[in-house]
């Protein structure tokens, strides 16, 4: 039966079978609600109004997008009226390509101050589709042509992303702020490959930014930027067995470009890093000008595989400048409880038998600790190159470190 907003309707009651049934779950006493929205099945038909107008109708319920089914989004999705809500996607949801509608704009999914939202996949089939192709080459040739998040999540908490596959977001694919609260991503595919010689730029897999407790689980990202970024304000986050092809790495920061920054309760665990500029890292901006204080504590990195990566580990605290600003305002970062542990593998051999590069600021303090580095580059040496680093380091290293 379709009602006059294009939403079909199963309701689910409790059955009396006269049977004795202990301790029955408040959760069968209750009716809840299943909702499909119509797809008009043309890229020319905005399937956005049918989806909002399903998770107005099944605030608190389920909302299907059944598989086989392919829902063009043309305007930005925003699950404003969810409460609790369970958003099922079995099929494909494909943004539109439009550069000029995309353009300025901050997100593609919204989810603002939303409680218990779930986006998932049961059979893990569904297919979130950014479409930003046209973005990237229009980037290449316009570099201030701003591009939206695929998913952006501020505030609220309770909120789980699982076993979906998210593809060729425009620019970021997922982004976390706003104070937002017990957020767990898990059993995510995630790529964004270009099919011209233009890269997919600035596709971060993930952004965390202020929020605590949030969990990043059995993912595997391929992209062209941070694979997972702990922005300014991220407190309590894990990430644990996770892939990440391509990428600019785990890395905290940028911090410090202008204000002053936090991160801590940082623990990685298990990573495959291939192919990537380095597999973990800090990178801050240096003192002077408009530049803030970046204070980065208890943060690790162990069990990670290094698979081809320029580095292995790699501080930075001259970002954003040049050597020559860096000499007159050294960096003045506060890094403290820092760990690299547990690195093992291949670097690419891009800066010779350097493996690592810990440039630590000359004006800050630099509480790192590296244990079991077993990283090797390709013609066998294993140098790490250090700079204003503590003795109790727990490597040998070789002075010129940079960056």
């Amino acid at each position: 039966m379709k009602s006059s907003t294009n939403i079909t309707f199963a309701f689910l009651a409790t059955v009396s079978l006269g049977l004795s049934l202990p301790d029955a779950s408040p959760i069968l006493n209750a009716r809840a609600s299943i909702c499909t929205p119509i797809a008009g099945g043309s890229s020319s038909t905005d399937d956005v109004p049918s989806i909002t107008s399903a998770i107005a109708s099944c605030s608190s319920g389920t909302i299907v997008i059944p598989s086989g089914t392919t829902y063009y989004l043309n305007s930005v999705l925003d699950f404003a009226g969810c409460s609790g809500c369970d958003f099922q996607v079995e099929g494909l949801l494909k943004f539109s390509s439009s550069t000029s509608y995309w353009s300025g704009r901050t997100a593609m999914i919204n989810v603002k101050n939303i409680s218990g939202l779930k986006i998932r996949s049961l059979t893990g089939k569904g297919v979130i589709d950014g479409n930003g192709q046209n973005a990237w080459d229009l980037f290449a040739s316009d570099s201030s042509y701003a591009r939206p998040t695929l998913l952006y999540i501020t505030g609220g908490s309770d909120i789980t992303i699982s076993n979906l596959r998210q593809k060729n977001p425009p620019n970021v694919f997922n982004s976390v702020k706003g104070g937002t609260s017990n957020i767990a991503f898990t059993s995510l595919t995630m790529d964004a490959t270009s099919k011209s010689t233009n890269a997919p730029k600035n596709t971060d897999g993930f952004d965390i930014g202020a929020s605590t407790n949030v969990l990043i689980n059995n993912v595997h990202v391929t992209n062209d930027d941070d694979c997972v970024a702990f922005k300014p304000g991220a407190n309590g986050v894990t990430v644990t067995d996770i892939t990440c092809v391509g990428s600019h790495g785990l890395s905290v920061g940028s911090l410090g470009k202008s204000s002053d920054d936090t991160v801590k309760n940082v623990y990685v665990s298990g990573a495959t890093m291939v192919n990537s500029t380095k597999a973990a890292g800090i990178k801050t901006y240096p003192s002077g000008g408009s530049h803030g204080q970046s204070t980065v504590s208890n943060v690790t990195w162990t069990g990670v595989v290094v698979d081809g990566c320029d580095y292995a580990i790699q501080i930075q605290s001259c970002y954003g400048e040049d050597a020559s600003y860096c000499a007159e305002y050294p960096g003045d970062a506060d890094l403290s409880g820092i760990v690299f542990d547990g690195f093992s593998g291949t670097t690419s051999g891009n800066y010779g038998s350097v493996t690592g590069n810990l440039n630590c600021g000359a004006d800050g303090t630099c509480g790192v600790k590296v244990s079991s580095y077993t990283v090797k580059a390709l013609n066998g040496g294993d140098e790490v190159l250090c700079a204003n680093t503590p003795s109790s380091l727990g490597i040998t290293c070789t002075s010129g470190a940079s960056g």
